[in-house]
């Protein structure tokens, strides 16, 4: 693969992540509409088709960023989609590490050390456990979750996927795409974007991921019903 087939993967994959944004703010929109009514029904199926949704727009912006014109090398993103194959927290990890390197070393530059371990961080705790709920979607266990080998109940998950709140969905879209940003710079510009912006995205992704962690459909429910209801001609 040369130069102007990445660069056509890229583009390609930058309309698919726009595409995917225009169709999240839409069905965000109708969910919204269903929790001021409050359709109880229509709210728990679309927040299920909001959560694959989510999938869909974390798939298309991976590829989008390993094919970034003068991020990878042809060999490097056959690594990366390779380890995405295995799930997409480990196309993540990989992408980081990968990028990282042509940073420095982080074994040896402690702040770039620091640095590492924060997004490794941030990928476990807001990309793992979401990634491993929204695929008992993607495979039809809507209301009871199984285990992996689809021969008993998985309590613990069945649990957490009858609690998927459609707030908390577009929340944790919302700071992935801060963490994005993070990544994109890194593959990007690892010596000037990534050492200039980095500390501006993190704290931002932090401060939104503080003061939005108690947002729920309960909470958005008392938001919505404070203001007018528009209707269209």
């Amino acid at each position: 693969m040369n130069d102007i087939e990445i660069l056509a993967i890229h583009k390609a994959q930058s309309r698919n992540v726009r595409h995917l944004k225009q169709v999240i703010k839409s069905f965000k929109r109708d969910i919204n509409s269903d929790i001021r009514k409050s359709k109880k029904f229509q709210i728990e199926t679309k927040t299920k088709l909001l959560a694959l949704l989510y999938s869909a727009w974390s798939e298309a912006q991976f590829v989008q960023i390993a094919y970034t014109e003068s991020g990878f090398s042809a060999s490097e993103i056959k690594t990366l989609l390779k380890a995405k194959k295995n799930g997409i927290t480990n196309g993540w990890i990989k992408m980081i590490n990968l990028a990282f390197a042509k940073v420095g070393n982080p074994s040896t530059d402690v702040e770039l050390g620091k640095r590492l371990n924060k997004l490794l961080g941030l990928v476990a705790s807001q990309i793992t456990k979401p990634s491993s709920i929204r695929n008992k979607v993607a495979h039809g266990q809507w209301v009871e979750a199984l285990n992996g080998s689809l021969n008993k109940i998985d309590l613990v998950m069945t649990g957490d996927l009858n609690s998927l709140d459609s707030v908390q969905i577009m929340r944790q879209i919302e700071i992935h795409n801060y963490l994005g940003k993070i990544i994109r710079d890194l593959v990007q510009s690892p010596a000037l974007g990534f050492g200039r912006d980095y500390l501006i995205h993190v704290t931002a992704l932090e401060q939104y991921a503080a003061e939005t962690q108690s947002w729920s459909v309960t909470t958005k429910s008392s938001e919505l019903n404070k203001k007018p209801v528009c209707y269209n001609s």
